[in-house]
């Protein structure tokens, strides 16, 4: 096993410590309100609260792995239903069920006695790591002075590049340092598909597994059909596109990687909620827990999730009630919501759906279902929101998305009293790139600026083409000092790649504006302001990076 799911594994038992630890107190607060439902039959608030908690019990013990517990657990549950539709019960009936469900209380300390925990801290951290290693990349082609310019190339865009001139050396640089990506000529002088060969002979002869982008001077089917069954990711004729090159090694590799899907769980049992939330973390999702439904708005506002998972019953409002709240808000329409419970009854479920929900799950679950299946419902929530609020060019958050953006970070920025930069980008004469080389060769500008920003920014800087050739970067819980050093090593590395054109290679620069909160909390003064030191950048000769002005732009 890895050592990741080592990891897993030992919060998931640090977990079950937890829920055995409560177990106790759970089972007195069951009786308790077993006691209230005796005195008063006919309370529908009594009866409500003991079949709560039995149903928040029958997910919980067979999620902690207590299934027996659980069953039974939902089979006092069942029995309480029919007196939510009128009917009511004869004395003994109620003695009886009281006697069986005590006997119960006391058969699952047992079980639980009989079953000691490994570990019994309840105190669990996220593992977030910061920042990202280079991805390496072999390069491997006989013709030195072509891998020599293509790694200078792509060198700019942050990848560690290694270059393998011959074929032989491959099978043992893979075998000392396994690379992300290994990008191959076809042929070499020991045959025309010699580098085919050689990968699918490596692939056999190692258990490594390792992703492959084949480049050639043909086009031919029968090459691509050969790569492909090689286990091609990728294939390209030379000469090569460097930005779609690194578009390709970028989406290949992305396929490997967790897409950190951000999920709400909300759930008035924390123990069990913090269970799911430690699965979901562990297949690198990003996960909020919410066990307060009455703050669901604000976490909504601050969190963003793309999925909410829910359980049914709940106190002050139960979740299909709190799945009508969510769609009340046209923001929210599209937020797939799943149901996890313990709801067996299919009218429940059905309920539940049309009160527009997408799924419902019951407990308990395997943990790579429960990832599997809300690994598919947020991806295609990410791809849909992807032609709404992306840019068909660059793939960036486009005008409208990066305003919205921009004023739900000023928002949290406010609320946390943390920094937050804001920058403007320009390029720097585009329209003479258009008028000597063509529109096709400006947006491959574009393209290059933008892939650009995306490789040497952090994850959580949020970045956007305002219009035209110009970009804004939001850089959250960062100074605008801070934000200038960062987006000038940027500045220096793009003035450096060599733009492609019929007419010869050039390059291009930009220049940009950068204003933070310490000048205006307001959203649309933070734009002009940043606009402003746009102006002043490109005013004092442009490929520069300018600073707002405290003193003259607060008011």
């Amino acid at each position: 096993m890895s050592d990741k799911n080592d990891s897993l594994q030992e919060k998931l038992r640090a977990l079950e410590a937890v829920f055995l630890a409560k177990l106790p107190s759970r089972l007195q607060e069951m009786d308790d309100a077993l006691g209230l439902f005796l005195q008063e039959p006919e309370n529908k608030e009594h009866l409500a609260l003991l079949h709560r908690l039995l149903h928040t019990m029958a997910g919980s013990a067979g999620t902690f792995g207590f299934p027996e517990v659980g069953t039974q657990a939902r089979e006092f549950e069942g029995r309480l239903k029919p007196l939510f539709n009128g009917e009511t019960w004869a004395k003994t009936s109620l003695s009886q069920y009281a006697g069986d469900l005590r006997k119960y209380f006391a058969d699952t300390i047992k079980t639980a006695e009989n079953k000691p925990a490994s570990i019994d801290s309840d105190e669990y951290a996220d593992e977030l790591g910061e920042g990202t290693r280079p991805r390496l990349i072999y390069l491997v082609d006989d013709d030195q002075a072509l891998t020599e310019a293509i790694t200078l190339q792509l060198e700019h865009f942050a990848y560690e590049v290694v270059r393998i001139n011959a074929l032989k050396q491959l099978a043992v640089a893979i075998a000392s340092r396994k690379p992300d990506v290994v990008v191959i000529e076809l042929g070499f002088p020991e045959g025309k598909m010699a580098g085919v060969e050689e990968i699918a002979r490596i692939k056999k002869m190692s258990r490594l597994k390792f992703l492959t982008i084949f480049v050639s001077n043909t086009s031919s089917f029968e090459s691509r059909l050969l790569a492909v069954r090689a286990g091609g990711d990728g294939y390209f004729t030379k000469p090569i596109d460097i930005v779609a090159l690194t578009d390709r090694i970028d989406a290949v590799i992305g396929r490997e990687e967790p897409k950190g899907y951000r999920v709400l769980v909300i759930d008035d049992d924390a123990v069990t909620s913090e269970y799911y939330g430690t699965v979901l973390r562990s297949a690198g999702m990003s996960v909020k827990l919410l066990n307060d439904p009455s703050q669901l708005l604000k976490v909504m506002t601050d969190f963003r999730p793309e999925l909410l998972l829910l359980d049914v019953y709940m106190p002050m409002c139960n979740g299909i009630e709190l799945a009508k709240i969510i769609r009340q808000d046209n923001s929210y329409l599209d937020v797939p919501i799943v149901f996890l419970s313990s709801e067996r009854d299919l009218g429940k479920q059905l309920e539940a759906i049309q009160s527009g929900a997408d799924d419902f799950l019951t407990k308990p679950i395997e943990a790579d279902f429960l990832v599997s299946a809300l690994s598919s419902r947020a991806e295609r929530y990410r791809s849909l929101r992807s032609l709404i609020m992306r840019d068909g060019l660059t793939g960036l958050y486009n005008h409208t998305a990066i305003k919205e953006e921009l004023g739900a970070e000023m928002s949290i920025a406010s609320r946390n009293g943390g920094p937050m930069a804001l920058a403007m980008l320009d390029l720097d004469n585009f329209k003479n790139v258009n008028d000597t080389y063509g529109h096709p060769v400006g947006d491959q500008v574009l393209r290059t600026l933008s892939r650009l920003l995306r490789q040497r920014l952090r994850r959580s800087d949020i970045v956007g083409r305002y219009g035209g050739e110009e970009f804004i970067v939001i850089f959250p819980d960062t100074s605008a000092a801070v934000a200038r050093k960062v987006l000038d090593q940027i500045r220096i590395a793009f003035n450096k790649i060599q733009q492609h054109a019929d007419q010869g290679d050039f390059s291009v620069s930009f220049s940009a504006g950068i204003a933070d909160l310490e000048v205006t909390l307001d959203a649309d003064e933070l734009f002009d302001v940043a606009d402003e030191a746009l102006y002043r950048a490109k005013q004092g000769g442009r490929n520069r990076i300018e600073l707002a002005s405290v003193q003259t732009n607060r008011t």
